[in-house]
């Protein structure tokens, strides 16, 4: 009879953690095929798939991106004509970030095929257990943000 295999706290961890830095190279490669930096991929994927207007503070807060690296970025789109920018009326602070058609050309080349294929994945997965794994993935970003902030909040060494 086969030797059942147990997974440890630590074979899990690592099993995570493997699966998502895999997943972030697969993005990389998708943006490196289509010539554009990952900062540039991601961009073009939210503007493209957004249904409201966007600011390069909430791109930053929301995707968790340094806001140099989204600074440079968006100036390089506005430089190669692919981005433009507006003043954000009223309450919002920054400005408004829209696709130029040329942006919005390389946005249906770039990340629609990349959100079709996501969306084909999660049709294979089924939406309950789809769900299910954002669900638990953010119970478990939740507890590993307050272990860490534990960390954080200890005396530096």
């Amino acid at each position: 009879m086969p030797e059942e295999h147990h997974l440890t706290a630590r074979n899990l961890l690592e099993q995570m953690n493997r699966q998502f830095n895999e997943c972030n190279a697969l993005y990389h490669e998708l943006a490196v095929h289509y010539g554009v930096s990952d900062t540039v991929f991601w961009l073009l994927y939210t503007l493209y798939n957004s249904s409201e207007p966007q600011t390069q503070n909430r791109l930053c807060m929301e995707w968790n991106l340094p806001k140099q690296t989204m600074n440079s970025a968006v100036a390089s789109m506005v430089k190669q004509g692919m981005l433009e920018l507006e003043p954000a009326p009223g309450r919002y602070s920054g400005k408004l970030l829209h696709l130029t058609p040329a942006g919005r050309e390389l946005a249906t080349k770039t990340a629609k095929p990349v959100y079709s294929a996501e969306q084909a994945a999660l049709e294979q997965l089924g939406m309950a257990e789809a769900e299910h794994f954002v669900r638990l993935g953010q119970e478990h970003l939740n507890a590993i943000r307050t272990e860490f902030n534990k960390i954080l909040q200890q005396e530096k060494v």
